[in-house]
């Protein structure tokens, strides 16, 4: 017998919007387990309207604190690293990274182009985080933030990710599942790691 619950699921499969909003609240919890080394599951949550409400203030010249891109947090340790970084999160049924050999625009684009404006606006760097229909996530982030963390945590192998461009910027793209394998979040809690790296708003690294 089908129950109620079954029945919701699978209207949320198929409502975009229901199931956007179910990948932004798995990524923050996955991103606060990541960030707490699984301790907690509830430092980072959805922005106020995934961001659109700081987008709204920008036009009218008024800055959000805290809100932009589509993650946010009132924790004392995750304010820390919202402040730095903005993130924006983008589930689709399809898209293709073919465009990093062919050269033809993609959805990915676009994508980076918000992710980057929403950035900029705040002086923060932009993570993106996508999700093709059943298929793990990835995370694209600049080359000059990947240079840094090579100086952190060594390299992460040439066979775990791969690089590019995107609207002129060089990117690094790999699975979000190895980003949090390379990526120790101790660091982001050290206060000398930000000032030696995160107080350039032109992020030069």
């Amino acid at each position: 017998m089908i129950s109620f619950m079954d029945i919701q699921e699978v209207k949320k499969l198929k409502n975009p919007k229901a199931k956007g909003s179910a990948f932004e609240r798995k990524i923050c919890k996955l991103l606060s387990l990541w960030y707490t080394e699984n301790e907690r599951d509830d430092v980072f949550f959805r922005s106020a309207s995934s961001g659109a409400m700081a987008t709204q203030r920008f036009k009218k010249g008024k800055k959000t604190s805290g809100q932009q891109g589509d993650i946010t947090s009132t924790d004392i340790e995750g304010i820390k690293f919202i402040n730095k970084f903005s993130i924006e999160l983008k589930s689709y049924k399809d898209f293709s990274l073919d465009f990093l050999v062919y050269k033809n625009k993609s959805l990915i684009h676009d994508w980076w182009k918000q992710c980057t404006g929403d950035a900029e606006r705040d002086d923060k760097t932009p993570l993106l985080i996508i999700k093709k229909n059943s298929k793990p996530e990835i995370i694209i982030f600049e080359f000059s933030l990947y240079n840094t963390f090579q100086n952190y945590f060594g390299s992460i192998g040439s066979k775990r990710y791969t690089s590019g461009y995107i609207n002129e910027t060089e990117v690094v793209i790999m699975l979000l599942t190895d980003f949090f394998d390379y990526v120790n979040p101790a660091y982001f809690k050290n206060e000398i790691f930000y000032e030696e790296n995160f107080y350039n708003t032109e992020h030069s690294w």
